[in-house]
């Protein structure tokens, strides 16, 4: 005779945070808010509750990685268990309730407006929670539990984004931009820092206009301002800044982030394009002269800044000159870090109204060519720093062995870049050590400790 397992006393959620930085900051929110509720998380769908993905829709590549995600949590459910599939953000904000219909083997849809909400869907009183304007709790400070480094967390300054880029969907998906007051980030980065944080990443969609949204206000003033009073928080070692757009940098900005405490030189600056029909046609607003202009005005003020950039290959309209100008400023223009796009024709945006679509194979070996060109550019960058002493901020044992610890230079941003493993001791997360580099590769390095401690 066979009986039934006893319910458990509390139930488990297994949480899945897809896409960018942002989308990390959102799920600590979740994690904070199930665990307020009684539930308590687990790396095992198998013996959950309920099954929780934070979504990404920002490209077609992003939408299938969520829907396949879904797909597989589903696919795990066995017998007579049935977790409850819960959809959270941009992908459900995007597609409503078709999504629904669309994937049937999702119990609960949650978008992007409706996070504080996220528990009541996991616990099965909501299926559908898609507000049409922003829930006004965004603006107050979040509690948040790390969900990977403790000692490193996400802080968002700002919600949506006001751009009107031809390629990108996301003003449509999450609206305008709106800044979250600065006395509500100091005391979320006030809790973090508490809580063991000794690095704090400032994210947004661009975090170079936090602010600017408010009457009165301009870009650059209000985040220096933001930056000057996190940089005074006891305990914090380093402030770093995920998504500077180039229009927004201007030499009096530039001067003023060499001015702040504890900030990592580390400019991430999304050019996209370098040639002046390709910025028109992407409405980027960014002349190639402006771009080499940057560039010189950054490495001015700042003696070895990290420059990392992200390109996007066959939007609509590119020509061959305009790859090949491309393909030569990648080549020559010392940029560290290289991310490449190729481009999503995503309905509801600009380019996907434009003529000159780029056929999609040309758009593929545009892709490979400036892959093969931006790797060759990257490991050379990086073989220079061979024999250098740097600052490496450890994160913990290495995956493939607990005899080894991996960390970050304040030139590697937590999971965009690499990572370097360090040999010679077993320094604790959150340490700040001195390593000699004795090995490089395009993205990660290699580091020895033991040398006479630099911090």
């Amino acid at each position: 005779m066979t009986h039934d397992s006893p319910r458990p006393m509390f139930l488990r959620f297994h949480l899945v945070a897809l896409g960018c930085p942002k989308a990390r900051v959102e799920a600590e929110a979740t994690l904070a808010a199930l665990t307020a509720r009684g539930l308590r998380p687990t790396d095992d769908p198998r013996r959950a509750d309920v099954l929780v993905v934070h979504t990404c829709s920002f490209v077609e590549d992003a939408r299938k990685e969520s829907v396949d995600t879904l797909l597989e949590l589903a696919a795990t459910r066995t017998g007579r268990r049935r977790p409850r599939l819960v959809a959270v953000g941009c992908l459900p904000q995007r597609y409503g309730e078709d999504l629904l219909r669309m994937l049937p083997e999702v119990d609960a849809v949650v978008g992007r407006n409706d996070l504080a909400r996220v528990a009541d869907a996991a616990l099965g009183r909501k299926r559908v929670m898609l507000s049409g304007t922003p829930d006004t709790r965004e603006l107050e400070p979040l509690a948040s539990r790390p969900s990977q480094l403790g000692h490193v967390r996400c802080l968002k300054v700002s919600e949506r984004c006001s751009r009107r880029c031809a390629f990108c969907a996301i003003p449509a998906i999450r609206g305008p931009a709106r800044s979250r007051p600065p006395a509500t980030l100091v005391e979320e980065a006030r809790r973090m820092v508490g809580d063991g944080a000794v690095e704090l990443v400032l994210v947004a969609q661009d975090v170079s206009r936090y602010g600017a949204d408010r009457l009165g206000d301009r870009t650059g003033p209000p985040l220096l301002r933001l930056l000057g009073r996190l940089s005074r928080l006891p305990g914090l070692r380093r402030l770093r800044l995920l998504y500077l757009y180039p229009d927004a940098l201007d030499r009096e900005f530039v001067r003023g982030l060499r001015e702040i405490p504890k900030l990592a030189p580390y400019f991430d600056i999304p050019l996209q394009h370098v040639t002046d029909a390709m910025s028109r046609r992407m409405r980027r607003g960014t002349r190639r002269r402006d771009i080499d202009a940057l560039l010189g005005r950054i490495r001015e003020e700042f003696p070895e800044p990290t420059i990392r950039s992200t390109f996007i290959v066959g939007h609509p309209g590119e020509t061959a000159a305009d790859f090949s100008e491309l393909l030569r400023f990648v080549h020559t223009a010392g940029i560290d870090r290289i991310g490449l796009f190729r481009c999503s024709d995503e309905e509801g945006t600009a380019a996907f109204e434009q003529g000159d679509k780029v056929p999609r194979g040309i758009a593929w070996r545009r892709f490979r060519t400036l892959r093969a060109a931006a790797r060759t550019a990257m490991r050379e960058k990086q073989r220079a720093l061979r024999g250098r002493v740097v600052e490496v901020l450890v994160d913990g044992p290495a995956p493939e062995s607990e005899w080894l610890r991996i960390g970050r230079t304040a030139a590697q941003a937590p999971e965009i870049d690499g990572v370097t493993c360090l040999t010679g001791g077993l320094p604790p997360a959150g340490k700040l050590v001195a390593a000699r580099i004795t090995r490089t590769s395009e993205s990660d390095l290699v580091g020895e400790l033991g040398i006479e401690p630099a911090i």
